[in-house]
């Protein structure tokens, strides 16, 4: 006998009995959307999982504009303002996932049988509050401070008797904000462990949600879309980002009019902090809608008895089956230990760590690499970065999930696809070794007249003049060579004509110049753009394309591989190995890599070093393609191997472990008769 009950008039919850197989069962199920008490009819078009998913690709867009667009795109400015080398802004990269371990393990085990929506909200308020400190570096730090030559000749790029002395009286203030932008960087570490920590409940919370309240054949679908909307927000961030790069960072406090520097300087540090402001609100605007939600939509039940499980039968399924497993905490550790020994589940996540080091890195590093070797300002570099992301990675993940669904591939198919694309991926690998080629500088990458091996950026010409690489001012002499700056050229004035600066009495020029057809030094690079960045825009596409096609299908393989009442705790373990070993050591590991191909790096007090400022192009590209090659073969493996492992249950062994059914009756036809 079936006894739907009375709908609660506070909290529109319809309690009620079901007799399932001659033994009563109390259910308490489909809620009505709205927050607290206030739960209008009008509301209730809400109420339905293609909204569910609607919000939560919202969600996905900000937080992929935010944490893998602007924060990436702003990298190299951070690097600039605050004197930090790869490996250390890597690590703020990295800072996202510091937070989240933890979080992504017992979130998915204890938040599996709670309210999950209103745990989603809650971590996207404290996304706003994490975007909140990253910003506050801007406004409770000091200007900017640069160095450029000037007009009245006494600047420490020029060349000048004096600039020793300077040096020592600088020492103090150098300090000052060397102490200063340590605090700075412990807040950027601050406000990323927030949003990362903000963000776990959706990755494991959110997307279990989506697959106990839609049709199995749907997940990867759903999944795919946002996924797909996070790589639109990367793409916006980008481009956003890019753009707010343009403006001077300091543009809230001085008139631009007076900056002596364009986005083309090296020197040159745009307003990374507009990105982050903007997304302290959209996350606050977003938080409400998700609060709204029942704990299960409605026709939860009916959608689970049509479900099989997929479990691979290496692990203590029928225990896992039962009604009060996992609500007690003396679960955890048997329910831990029975996804740890289920190998396909843990193949799987080691393999998607594989693409994690590389999204990672090259997502946090993909603008600096575009900006670098193709002789590109910043700005240009961002929006042509996320033009590319939002075609090739959001056309990647569309194709993955359409294929699961087209398809109607089964786990061990899936497994496969991946293998496959990971595959495609190894082929474009030479893509890093194209790039545009780069201006010589004297006394790195060409010699200075009359000498016979590198010695550096100091030589006879310029000995005494006190240079330094504090600040990256490049002059050029109208050719294919340049200096790195007007003090290492020995020049001792500069004049204005025609609104670019010129440069006079320059020893080193004199010396490698006999037939003077040049009058003066001219300031800014010698490089040009070429032709090759379209050829490695096109290659960038494509590899992302097949690199995101596996994202969907990779999570919903998780999903197949372990038992339905253990989802949420294997996509929190998965997340929690693939940060762990991915994301986190992905960009500083890339970091690393990029540092070592550094030519000249910026000079700090004592004797430290800041940000690079000349890399190698050739030993980039090298070391990029090998570090590609590397990881995209050793993910293949692991996915093809995960095939070979897994042990699909039989037909009799797939209906063991679904839910109790109840009627055939809708949980929802009772609402409405209400």
């Amino acid at each position: 006998m079936t006894d739907f009950g009375v709908s609660d008039p506070l909290t529109g919850t319809i309690t009620g009995k079901v007799n399932v197989n001659g033994r009563t069962v109390k259910f308490q199920e489909d809620e009505k959307y709205g927050c607290f008490s206030i739960k209008p009819r009008c509301l209730q078009l809400f109420n339905t999982i293609r909204w569910h998913v609607f919000w939560q690709c919202v969600f996905s867009f900000f937080e992929g504009f935010v944490v893998n667009g602007i924060i990436n795109v702003i990298i190299p400015a951070l690097e600039k303002r605050y004197a930090l080398s790869s490996s250390r802004s890597g690590l703020i990269a990295s800072g996202n996932d510091f937070g989240a371990f933890l979080c992504y393990l017992f979130i998915g085990y204890f938040g599996e049988q709670r309210h999950k929506p209103r745990i989603l909200a809650s971590g996207i308020l404290l996304m706003s509050i994490g975007c909140f400190i990253f910003s506050l570096p801007q406004f409770v730090g000091g200007k900017y401070e640069y160095t450029v030559s000037d007009i009245s000749n006494t600047s420490e790029n020029l060349c000048n008797k004096l600039n020793q002395l300077n040096i020592s009286n600088n020492e103090s203030g150098r300090e000052e904000v060397q102490n200063s932008n340590a605090v700075m960087y412990g807040l950027f570490l601050v406000g990323q462990i927030l949003i990362g920590v903000g963000a776990s409940p959706m990755f494991t919370l959110g997307l279990t949600y989506i697959d106990e309240n839609c049709k199995p054949k749907l997940t990867s679908f759903y999944i795919s879309w946002t996924f797909c909307f996070a790589a639109f927000g990367v793409a916006a961030g980008y481009i956003v980002g890019g753009q707010t790069l343009s403006l001077f960072v300091d543009i809230n406090r001085v008139d631009p009019s007076s900056v002596p520097l364009t986005s083309l300087d090296p020197q040159w540090v745009g307003a990374w902090w507009i990105g982050t402001t903007i997304s302290i609100g959209a996350f606050l605007i977003v938080a409400f809608p998700i609060l709204g939600y029942p704990k299960r939509l409605p026709g939860y039940h009916q959608l689970q008895h049509l479900r099989r499980s997929e479990a691979h039968t290496g692990t203590d399924n029928r225990l896992a089956s039962q009604a009060t497993f996992g609500k007690s905490i003396k679960d955890f550790p048997r329910a831990l230990l029975m996804l740890l020994r289920n190998l396909p589940f843990l193949l799987v996540s080691l393999a998607c760590t594989t693409e994690a080091l590389v999204i990672g890195g090259y997502a946090t590093f993909g603008v600096k690499i575009l900006h670098q070797r193709f002789n590109l300002d910043l700005p240009t570099a961002g929006s042509i970065f996320g033009i590319v992301t939002i075609i090739g990675s959001g056309g990647g993940m569309l194709l993955g999930g359409y294929l699961v669904k087209r398809f109607q591939l089964k786990c061990r198919g899936i497994m496969r696809l991946c293998s496959g694309f990971m595959m495609v991926s190894l082929l474009l690998s030479p893509a890093f070794l194209v790039h545009c080629p780069s201006p010589s500088i004297y006394g790195v990458s060409t010699l200075y007249p009359g000498q016979e091996s590198y010695h550096g950026l100091s030589s006879g010409c310029n000995d005494g003049c006190g240079c330094n690489t504090a600040g990256f001012e490049p002059v050029c002499n109208g050719r294919d060579n340049m200096f790195f700056s007007p003090c290492f050229a020995g020049c001792s004035e500069m004049i204005l004509a025609n609104g670019s600066k010129m440069f006079k009495n320059c020893a080193c020029y004199n010396e490698t110049y006999a037939n003077r057809t040049l009058p003066a030094l001219i300031s800014g690079t010698c490089s040009n753009t070429c032709d090759w960045m379209y050829l490695y825009c096109v290659l960038v596409f494509l590899t992302m394309i097949v690199t995101f096609a596996t994202m969907s299908p990779a999570t919903t393989t998780t999903f197949r591989c372990v038992p339905n009442n253990l989802r949420s705790m294997a996509l929190g373990i998965s997340i929690l190995i693939v940060r762990l070993l991915g994301t986190t050591p992905g960009p500083v590991f890339l970091g690393t890599i990029i540092d070592s191909t550094c030519q000249v790096w910026e000079s700090k007090n004592g004797g430290d070093i800041g940000a690079c400022w000349v890399y190698n192009s050739f030993d980039m590209g090298i070391k990029l393609m090998v570090w590609w090659i590397a990881l995209k073969a050793t993910g293949a493996t692991l996915f093809i191997i995960a095939s070979f492992v897994y042990k699909p249950p039989s037909e009799d062994e797939s209906q063991i472990y679904i839910p109790k059914p109840v009627p055939v009756d809708t949980v929802r036809d009772a609402i409405m008769n209400k």
